[in-house]
């Protein structure tokens, strides 16, 4: 009653169904997204699923009669197509993909993209080049075909084309290469850096669509100056200069003083939101969405030191499993997948997505003078779009610019290219024999208890130990393996690091493994600290078996029996005895 009484818009009975839609609609998106996860598929794919089954594709299609439900309702009624309820459910959507956005540019790391250098810059550059022009050159010769909208403008449907062609999904990339136990080799950071370069440029690019979209319909109208695309587009650059310079220093200043003076985690969320909204509230403000506001906060925010892991995965946790679920239910609650599935439009989406992104970046690859079969695997793990190819498809039919149809396409090529992923990626790289952690250590190759306190003065321990029983010296190892520490932190979790390098000189992989009994913090997801500290090096030009030997050690060591034995193994002998109770094709948690 209280919520009733305190909006003139909606009485109790709305309110009552605002809530039990959201019940409803959240309940389903978290069930089916679990079901999902248990298969190994991305969440969003049940969460779509959930609202395709409760929409007009299947339930809501079937006009129940009232007796069918348990409290005699029918979903109608539940997820009404007008009306207070209905508007307030849009509110809290639009509210659910501005943090979305926040995520995405969270994920954004501008100092790790400048420490990849050239190899990360070629993949990031082809691989938005070629989707784009393949994309929009396609869209521009056949709009119709395509499924542009018959009030939409030629050449904004073919921007918007070959930019969602070439946006890339951060999230879905991550989740892949941490599925292979990837996503802390060399070849996981570069894919992770050329992905983080797309999404920024297509993002900007998309902001720039966006106010072409408000001035095709004419309602692009900011309080700052007349009614323009060029206004709109100044604005956006300040926006962005601003928000990546000054706004990026004044954060990094704030941070550290909001946590050493407001309570944990309170002060930080509170700072992290009033930006993002802030900043959402002003781009919708200047004609462009307000999604747009929140990436670069997110891209902000992200890149400050003092943000602490925990912080990262508690805002990524919550919005992730609260926030998504209702977003991409209302997705499928929204569309008839069954009227709208166009075979021919789906099967030329999906070809053009799939040859564009893993050609353009194969490309990149080649030109950086990395190996076929790597090279190839970079183009597949970038061509994963998920959750972001979504976001565009429905903000571009809520414009009026795109058909069901399309938005249709561009959700199952979104869908196809996230679990396409991390297969093409497996069947690109090949496979050798069963590769045995065992067979790669001798007894000098186990430090039973490491003296450093912290990841400088471990990797130097265990780069002396590493040089006694190699022909390489002691600071070119110690070198090579800070050098790829500070492109990013090497802990995996499960209090197990695996800091690593290539080098020259050295013809078979060696992996050295030492014990911390207080533990040391590689920076891992979990935010625990290491006990197992994992040395590994490779031989220079086999980037293949580094994957492998990532992929073998992580599997090993998820192992809960593996794990705890290895930490409480005193000689070789004990630690040998842990990893025999390894079982070869476990997979990991």
């Amino acid at each position: 009653m209280f919520l009733a009484a305190a909006s003139d818009a909606m009485k109790a009975g709305d309110v009552t169904k605002l809530l039990l839609s959201l019940a409803v609609l959240l309940g389903a998106a978290r069930l089916v997204g679990e079901v999902a996860r248990k298969f190994r598929q991305p969440a969003v794919l049940g969460e779509i699923l959930a609202g395709i089954l409760l929409g007009p594709t299947l339930l809501g299609g079937l006009h129940l009669p009232a007796w069918a439900l348990p409290v005699s309702v029918t979903l109608d009624a539940i997820f009404p197509k007008g009306g207070p309820t209905f508007i307030a459910l849009d509110g809290f959507r639009a509210i659910a993909v501005t943090l979305l956005m926040l995520v995405a540019g969270l994920e954004v790391s501008l100092s790790s993209v400048a420490r990849q250098g050239r190899a990360a810059l070629l993949v990031s550059v082809t691989g938005i080049i070629f989707p784009f022009i393949l994309g929009a050159g396609t869209a521009w010769l056949f709009p119709e075909s395509l499924g542009m909208s018959p009030t939409a403008q030629r050449l904004t449907f073919a921007l918007f084309v070959g930019i969602a062609l070439s946006i890339t999904a951060l999230p879905v990339i991550a989740k892949t290469l941490m599925d292979l136990n990837l996503f802390r080799s060399d070849m996981g950071m570069m894919i992770i850096s050329a992905a983080m370069v797309d999404d920024l440029v297509g993002w900007i690019g998309f902001a720039m669509v966006l106010a072409m979209m408000q001035a095709d319909r004419g309602d692009a109208s900011i309080a700052l100056g007349p009614a323009s695309v060029g206004s709109t587009l100044l604005w956006t650059i300040v926006f962005i200069g601003f928000s990546l310079t000054l706004g990026r220093w004044l954060i990094n200043w704030l941070m550290p003083r909001v946590q050493a003076h407001l309570s944990w985690p309170g002060g930080v969320l509170g700072l992290i939101l009033v930006t993002a909204f802030g900043c959402a509230a002003f781009t919708e403000h200047i004609g462009i969405h307000a999604i747009f506001g929140s990436f670069i906060a997110g891209v902000a925010i992200g890149d400050s030191p003092h943000l602490r892991q925990r912080t990262r995965e508690l805002i990524q946790q919550f919005i992730t499993h609260i926030f998504a679920p209702v977003f991409f239910a209302g997705i499928g609650l929204r569309t008839d997948f069954v009227a709208s599935f166009n075979v021919t439009l789906v099967a030329l989406v999906l070809l053009v997505a799939i040859v564009s992104k893993v050609g353009g970046c194969y490309l990149g690859a080649t030109l950086a003078k990395l190996p076929h079969r790597e090279s190839l695997a970079i183009g597949f793990g970038m061509s994963g779009r998920g959750a972001m190819e979504i976001i565009l498809g429905t903000l571009a039919r809520q414009a009026g610019l795109i058909t069901d149809e399309l938005f249709v396409a561009l959700v199952v090529m979104a869908l196809v290219t996230s679990l396409l992923a991390g297969p093409a990626m497996q069947w690109s790289l090949g496979r050798r024999r069963q590769l045995r952690l065992a067979d790669l250590m001798g007894d000098r190759q186990f430090l039973p208890e490491l003296k450093a306190q912290n990841v400088r003065d471990a990797i130097a321990e265990l780069a002396e130990r590493a040089a006694s029983v190699t022909a390489q010296s002691r600071d070119i190892i110690e070198q090579a393996v800070w050098q790829r520490e500070q492109i990013m932190p090497t802990g995996i979790g499960d209090q197990l690091a695996v800091p690593h390098a290539r080098l020259q000189g050295i013809r078979r992989p060696m992996v050295f493994m030492a014990r911390s009994e207080q533990g040391i913090d590689f920076g891992s997801r979990d935010g625990r600290p290491a006990r197992l500290v994992c040395l590994l090096l490779i031989p220079w030009n086999d980037q293949t078996l580094q994957l492998e030997l990532m992929e073998v050690i992580a599997r090993t060591f998820s192992q809960h029996d593996v794990r705890q034995g290895a930490m409480e193994a005193r000689t070789f002998t004990e630690f040998l005895a842990a990893l025999n109770q390894a079982t070869p094709h476990r997979e990991a948690r």
